[in-house]
């Protein structure tokens, strides 16, 4: 039994890489490039369609008025949570409130926290009006059921605090009620409050040095709008342009952003695509070539074997055997490395795509990890088959004599 386990493939094919130890580690390391690229590749392309289509869903609104010269900065806050602070005074809000061609509106005001004592993180905070708002109740609803209250904040994905936990904003005391999951946008690094603690937040903002702060009551920062059925959003967001100049009006149009940001993903994936084919092309060529060279240099090796009463199925298994063993360790290699970048390096890369990205369920994750895994564990020995045929067919007596 020991001598029958000696000689099966397995044992045969192991002692064969740790003698070829240069060749083993180059096999290695050609599956281990090739399974980092397609599961990363394949992960990357998951995460940013995500991201896109995270947006997509709330981003409902048919259009965005914002004050004149700050869209960069609102399309920032929106789809990065970079912290910003700009108005529209409460005349003017008034009246964009009630523009023509309006089927629902609600505004919203932003206000971009100081890194100072006065606040525990700088991020950006949000007011809505619980009563006309239709972007930001529907999904905040589903964490805090009629959305926060006095001194109470809801928190995204990435800002360090729980429900329960006490955050400091302007020197004022709130209660995180709720922390949402995360959207893969501006949300994740946003605190949401209530409109009329907003108008207090600003107060305090402005007390302590906020700038830019108008005068007045109703001050707000942006309306997201609802066109009337039948009304051209491109025409809409003219004609409020040309109306409204006196009140400094800009209008962001949502599906311009996304349908961008849309275009950019797909050259993105395509690129990604052409090049994980690419690349999986010319691993595959690589290793058939380094498993054909390696098969010639063998053949008195395996001559002996068939002398020995070796079937060829037992050669073509070795071969198989040791090209799936080696897969296995790079593509081991290659997932360990897809799990560092996609976890200790995460926000840089996001930060260099400037693209939304969000992260895949577990059930997802789970499935791109292990179908990519699959597929670099299956090119080796798929490269491999051909010399494993070639091997099985050659006769013992014509391999001992070239090889001798």
């Amino acid at each position: 039994m020991k001598q029958k386990n000696y000689l099966s493939p397995l044992n045969i094919s192991l002692k064969n890489i740790g003698r070829r130890k240069v060749r083993s580690i180059c096999l290695t390391a050609i599956t281990a490039f090739l399974s980092f690229v397609l599961i990363g590749g394949t992960l990357l392309s998951v995460c940013l369609k995500n991201g896109v289509n995270s947006i997509t869903a709330r981003l409902g609104a048919d259009a965005l008025f914002v004050p004149y010269g700050y869209e960069q900065s609102a399309e920032g806050a929106l789809l990065r949570g970079e912290p910003s602070a700009f108005y529209f005074e409460g005349e003017a809000a008034a009246t964009l409130l009630n523009a023509d061609g309006i089927e629902r509106a609600t505004p919203q005001l932003f206000i971009a926290s100081f890194d100072s004592p006065h606040c525990s993180a700088l991020v950006q905070m949000i007011g809505y009006d619980a009563e006309s708002d239709f972007l930001i109740s529907p999904w905040l609803n589903g964490t805090v059921p009629g959305g926060p209250g006095l001194n109470e904040v809801v928190v995204g994905s990435k800002i360090n605090g729980k429900v329960g936990d006490l955050l400091s904003f302007f020197s004022r005391t709130y209660t995180v009620v709720g922390k949402l999951a995360e959207t893969g946008m501006g949300f994740d690094t946003t605190a949401f409050i209530n409109m009329d603690m907003a108008q207090t937040a600003l107060a305090e903002y402005a007390k302590l040095g906020g700038e830019n702060v108008p005068e007045g009551q109703g001050v707000i920062s942006s309306i997201a709008v609802k066109v009337q059925p039948g009304i051209d959003t491109n025409e809409f967001a003219k004609n409020i342009r040309i109306t409204y100049w006196k009140e400094r009006a800009a209008v962001i149009l949502p599906k311009t952003i996304i349908s961008g940001m849309s275009s950019n993903l797909g050259a993105l994936l395509a690129v990604i695509t052409i090049l994980a084919v690419f690349l999986w092309i010319l691993a595959a060529g690589v290793l058939a070539l380094i498993f054909t060279l390696s098969l010639n240099e063998r053949r008195r090796e395996f001559g002996i074997f068939r002398v020995l009463g070796s079937s060829k199925s037992k050669l073509a298994a070795i071969i198989l055997t040791e090209s799936a063993v080696i897969s296995a360790a790079g593509a081991v290699l290659g997932l360990g490395l897809v799990s560092l970048v996609y976890f200790q390096f995460e926000r840089l890369l996001v930060s260099a795509i400037d693209l939304p990205y969000l992260r895949p369920d577990t059930g997802t994750l789970f499935a791109v990890l292990l179908g990519g895994f699959a597929l670099a564990l299956i090119t080796g020995p798929l490269t491999a088959l051909s010399s494993a045929l070639r091997i099985g067919n050659l006769a013992s007596a014509s391999i001992i004599k070239e090889g001798a």
